[in-house]
């Protein structure tokens, strides 16, 4: 995937997640942006995986991904 495509697209959900963001409390906001992205990458995951063994490793997968974005962005925002 191309990185400046990658970008667009999650500009797009942040663009959206601005908006959305001004009707709620932002701790609550916040919490259901992160559960919709797990929700969502759960069904990914669960549809390119059989076994158990593949979904730890999806897991596991999704996790780590998500603590080095975080970590990226911690850094570039901080």
């Amino acid at each position: 995937m191309q990185e400046e495509v990658f970008h667009e697209v999650a500009d797009e959900f942040i663009t959206l997640a601005n908006q959305l963001s001004d009707d709620w409390a932002t701790p609550m906001f916040g919490a259901a942006f992160m559960y919709a992205a797990a929700r969502y990458n759960a069904f990914l995951a669960l549809d390119n995986t059989g076994s158990a063994e593949e979904r730890r490793r999806a897991l596991d997968y999704l996790t780590d991904q998500f603590r080095r974005m975080v970590q990226e962005n911690l850094g570039e925002l901080a």
